[in-house]
Order: structure tokens, then C-alpha cells, then sequence
């Protein structure tokens, strides 16, 4: 099982990841984060895929400023966590039948 969770390359994680976390913030060190190093989700479930891993769940990962809390959402253009696992092949799921 895989768990992970990272900010997408959208405008909105520009903004609230690099300028107002490093510059406004200052949450963390400035120069922190590269936003081209930033990942969509729909590339991370496909180079996933390529490595014969399939993604079981995506879901958002949004900020609340004023209870100062990290919530699940269904808005995935900032940060986002994903869980996935080693996809199951023909031969692990049930023997092949031979007939002879």
C-alpha cells in the first residue's frame, strides 16, 4: 500500500504554496518549493500505472486558515493525497487453467 500527498501544478498552488507559504507567510524557507517540480494528479496515476501500481483514492487537501486545520475535500487544485497499491495480475487474483 502507498500512501502520499503533494501539491498540483495549478496557478492556486502557485499562489498559496510559493507566495503566500515562503514570501507572505513565511511558513517555510523561501525557495522551499519549485512549482515545475509540482505534479498533476493525472500524471502521478499514470506513471503509477506504468509501473503496474493502480490508484485506489484521490482526494483533496484543503487549509483552513481561521480553526488553523487540514482538511479532506473533493478539491484537488492545490494539494491532494493520494492512496494506491501493486495492481493485482491474472495470476495472483486466480490460477490459470490448463486443459490438455
Amino acid at each position: 500500500m502507498l500512501f502520499f500527498s503533494t501539491l498540483n501544478r495549478t496557478p492556486q498552488s502557485f499562489l498559496k504554496g510559493i507566495v503566500a507559504a515562503e514570501y507572505i507567510l513565511r511558513w517555510v524557507p523561501q525557495g522551499t518549493h519549485d512549482w515545475t517540480k509540482f505534479i498533476r494528479p493525472e500524471e502521478m496515476v499514470h506513471a503509477l500505472e506504468e509501473e503496474g501500481i493502480e490508484t485506489l483514492d484521490v482526494s483533496g487537501i484543503s487549509y483552513d486558515l481561521l480553526c488553523d486545520r487540514f482538511n479532506l475535500s473533493q478539491e484537488l487544485d492545490m494539494n491532494y493525497i493520494m492512496m494506491a497499491q501493486k495492481a493485482e495480475t491474472r495470476s495472483e487474483t486466480q490460477p490459470v487453467q490448463r486443459h490438455e
